[in-house]
């Protein structure tokens, strides 16, 4: 089985316990407008430009000036692919599964402090037949797994006996708002939020984005639609804005629209933090 990665590594404690190898599969069913890895969105990967290319690498003129318009090169056929050593290239790469269970196995000696593999996105769950397929491999090696997804696909649940740490992200309770900011609903979201909470341990991670979902009564909304859950199998973690993606937007041709406006400080944190603590939940910082 294939997959499409557009990036991996070790990361230490922010994608589930201890150092992880991290793999983010290509393809995101969202688009969120503060996305840090906008190259990860489209499902057959983003072409991607570097600083100073030549406009005449484009032959569709998709290229002007250095700059590039991804709305033009889309349906075309990616000649410009052939010039990839001069600053053009894809952003995702092809691996058989079989090579991803191959290079976990050489890395097991770095999985200190309880690490192991994280596969996040884009969203893993998109192809779901293959994620199934890596997580059941690697547990036949004993090897912790973890995942961290948006919450969407309506078979989430199938993968729980393979998961040993289950991170969901959750933007928004208000379903009008999230569809108009990340582009789909959020039923399906909430309901695997409920269900998964009486099934396994979850974490929900909140991304707090001024202007969207960071105000008081956002904290209080955000508690309302998880009181249902059972808040003995959840934690809850949340994230500060951040723009650590901007530049990656330009280069796929992609217009970034946050304006610099959506930085939340500490003490919305902290706030958000109390009215959860106050209403029996288990918030945590990674």
């Amino acid at each position: 089985m294939l997959v499409n990665i557009f990036q991996r590594g070790f990361n230490f404690s922010q994608d589930g316990p201890g150092n992880r190898l991290v793999y983010h599969l290509q393809g995101c069913n969202m688009h969120c407008p503060w996305c840090s890895n906008p190259e990860g969105i489209s499902e057959k990967g983003s072409i991607m430009i570097s600083q100073g290319i030549s406009d005449k690498v484009c032959p569709m003129n998709a290229i002007t000036d250095g700059s590039f318009d991804s709305k033009i090169c889309k349906g075309c056929q990616r000649m410009c692919l052939d010039h990839s050593h001069i600053g053009i290239k894809l952003s995702c790469e092809t691996f058989n599964t079989d090579e991803i269970i191959d290079e976990v196995i050489r890395s097991k000696s770095m999985f200190f402090n309880n690490g192991g593999v994280t596969f996040t996105g884009g969203e893993p769950t998109l192809n779901l037949p293959v994620l199934t397929d890596l997580l059941k491999k690697l547990k036949e090696i004993n090897i912790n797994t973890a995942i961290e997804t948006n919450g969407s696909h309506p078979e989430l649940a199938s993968i729980l006996p393979y998961v040993d740490h289950m991170i969901i992200d959750f933007k928004h309770y208000d379903d009008d708002k999230h569809r108009k900011t990340v582009g789909i609903s959020n039923s399906i979201i909430k309901r695997n939020l409920k269900k998964l909470s009486f099934l396994a341990k979850i974490n929900v991670r909140i991304p707090l984005v001024n202007g969207f979902n960071a105000q008081e009564e956002n904290a209080h909304g955000f508690a309302e639609a998880l009181a249902e859950c059972n808040k003995a199998n959840m934690t809850v973690e949340f994230l500060k804005f951040h723009e650590y993606g901007k530049a990656k937007w330009k280069q796929c041709g992609m217009e970034y629209k946050m304006t610099g406006n959506e930085y939340v400080n500490q003490e919305t944190v902290d706030m958000f933090i109390r009215i959860f603590n106050e209403k029996g939940f288990t918030t945590i910082t990674t």
